[in-house]
């Protein structure tokens, strides 16, 4: 892992006060994502690093202002947000820290303001979520909140990166990542009032909220959370076999976290409908064979990327 101060260099930030900023927008989501932090200060190449982590913080803060629970959702604050973050790509500043290091990483690495705008967008309507009612439903949210924040991060990432953006990789690995993230957030979700399965669905399996809610395994809610562990595993490998034919680039910024969604659904499997009354986590051990199978892949994708950039 590259020292902060040389990471930040590495990626052009040489201001003392943007230093700063990007150092709060790192801190940020250390405190936020314990194990994802990690991974991508160890296995990104440096130069990335301060960028992805700027939008990483910027996305993850905005989320927060507009996910919240039902009874503790203000949306004034997200709007007082939005509204910031759209003076800031007029004037390219900010009062906030986070914002300033993402507006900079905006500017340097030109990301297109309509994916920000999009993300917004999408962020803002997800203030009145209620549940899903169809299958149609939860993929309107897909194209609508988390493909615009796959596209931000990714676009983050260096200069020109926003022009090789898969939008149909992003699209597979955000349908993966959210589906194995509602299994997994089950439990937390039913304590403060949120579902993120379509009411069609548990219809179907003949499934209430009531069922859900008092953690009756019934054989109708194992039913129901099996079919819904084969929908994650199918669109999960379908994701992995896409990002093995993706450029170098998309393997080594996507390939870590399809790895960990892949480690927590073998969690939620073993659970099964007991996901419904406790928090699943992400099983940090993987196999000797996984291991040393994804170790491989990392380091030919960094080799990749690094002889690209090395040519004239």
């Amino acid at each position: 892992m590259t020292l902060w101060s040389r990471t930040l260099h590495a990626g052009g930030v040489r201001d003392e006060r943007l230093r700063a900023d990007y150092t709060t927008a790192a801190h940020y989501v250390a405190r936020l994502e314990p194990f994802s932090y990690p991974a991508l200060r160890t296995v990104l190449p440096p130069a990335w690093q301060p960028h992805l982590l700027a939008a990483h913080a910027f996305a993850r803060h905005t989320d927060d202002l507009a996910d919240l629970p039902p009874t503790r959702r203000h949306s004034e604050c997200f709007h007082a947000w939005a509204e910031a973050t759209a003076q800031g790509l007029t004037t390219g500043d900010s009062t906030h820290a986070l914002l300033r290091a993402f507006l900079h990483t905006v500017a340097v690495n030109g990301i297109p303001h309509a994916h920000v705008r999009d993300y917004l967008a999408g962020q803002a309507r997800n203030l009145s979520f209620a549940g899903f009612a169809t299958d149609a439903d939860y993929y309107r949210c897909l194209d609508s909140v988390v493909v615009p924040y796959l596209t931000l991060i990714c676009s983050s990432r260096r200069p020109r990166a926003a022009s090789r953006t898969s939008h149909s990789l992003l699209w597979l690995v955000g349908d993966a990542g959210q589906r194995v993230d509602d299994l997994a957030d089950f439990a937390t979700d039913l304590r403060v009032g949120r579902l993120h399965f379509p009411q069609a669905t548990l219809t179907h399996f003949g499934v209430t909220r009531a069922d859900l809610e008092s953690g009756r395994q019934t054989p109708a809610v194992r039913a129901f959370v099996a079919h819904a562990c084969r929908q994650a595993r199918a669109v999960l490998d379908f994701a992995q076999e896409a990002l093995r034919h993706a450029d170098a680039e998309e393997q080594l910024l996507l390939c870590p976290p399809l790895v960990a969604k892949q480690h927590l659904l073998g969690g939620i499997e073993r659970q099964g409908a007991d996901i419904t009354r406790r928090t699943v986590a992400l099983n940090l051990l993987p196999s000797p064979a996984e291991l040393l199978g994804g170790t491989l892949r990392m380091l030919h994708a960094r080799m990749r990327v690094a002889t690209t950039h090395a040519r004239p």
